[in-house]
């Protein structure tokens, strides 16, 4: 009898041991065979609103060349500048007035591809050996929710995937829900929501999997944490539960042990 009672007491621990893992074991799917295609790195690209920072070096002429880089003295001087080099921010056309060569519009393009147009306009009997260098600023992802440390994220690099982006933020509370993370991203006039499963593997070929700077994450908690800050009602019937379920455990344990 005891023996049955034992065996009873643990296919209920273990079953609810396997409905925890479920709902939160990140990849369930995933083996070490496992191949999944990602989608095509999705590099940063600038939009209205970004600060960028543009160097202009020269080997054969560097005086000539510092001409082109805003400084702290310079008559473009703003309240952004820094100790060395000021920031240009791009207006709502995607364009900036740069020093020396007047507008130039560079919104829609990575920072590699603004450096090569830009430096090709020097290159065309301005400073014919420029190197033009620029470092995007003011690029800010969003993670709200049920995580550690939400709030906004500077993007320090060309590429940022929601894995890493909900790394920064501390991760998920373990009350937050993996099977619904809500990315909301702004594509033209219109914000569209995205939902991915971080239980599954299939997150890896997610069209969100690379996250674009201005989108917000959202982690919804679950119904127990939900439930804790609804009416007294919901309060009393998960208070009730528990109750029933450690009452439940006692009986067994009672029954095992005389």
């Amino acid at each position: 009898m005891k023996s049955n009672l034992i065996l009873l007491l643990l296919a209920v621990l273990t079953l609810g041991s396997c409905k925890t893992r479920e709902k939160i074991a990140y990849f369930q799917d995933a083996t070490s065979s496992t191949v999944v295609a990602t989608p095509s790195q999705n590099v940063l690209k600038l939009v209205p609103g970004d600060k960028v920072s543009i160097i202009v070096t020269s080997a054969a002429t560097p005086e000539l060349a510092e001409r082109y880089n805003l400084s702290a003295g310079s008559t473009y001087s703003s309240s952004n500048a820094t100790t060395e080099n000021l920031r240009y921010t791009l207006d709502e056309n995607g364009n900036i007035d740069m020093l020396g060569i007047g507008r130039i519009q560079i919104g829609g393009l990575t920072r590699s591809e603004a450096a090569e147009k830009i430096q090709s306009v020097f290159r065309q009997g301005i400073l014919n050996d420029a190197v033009v260098t620029v470092a995007a600023y003011n690029q800010f992802i969003t993670v709200l929710g049920d995580v550690a440390h939400p709030g906004r994220i500077g993007i320090s690099r060309d590429a940022i995937t929601i894995i890493e982006a909900i790394g920064l933020a501390g991760d998920l509370n373990i009350t937050g829900r993996r099977d619904q993370i809500k990315v909301i991203r702004q594509e033209g006039d219109q914000s569209k929501t995205y939902f991915v499963d971080l239980r599954s593997k299939d997150i890896f070929n997610s069209p969100v999997y690379y996250l674009q700077q201005n989108d917000i994450v959202y982690v919804e908690p679950n119904k127990v944490k939900m439930g804790q800050s609804t009416n007294n009602d919901n309060s009393v019937r998960t208070i009730s539960t528990w109750l029933s379920v450690s009452s439940l455990l006692l009986s067994i344990a009672i029954l095992i042990f005389n």
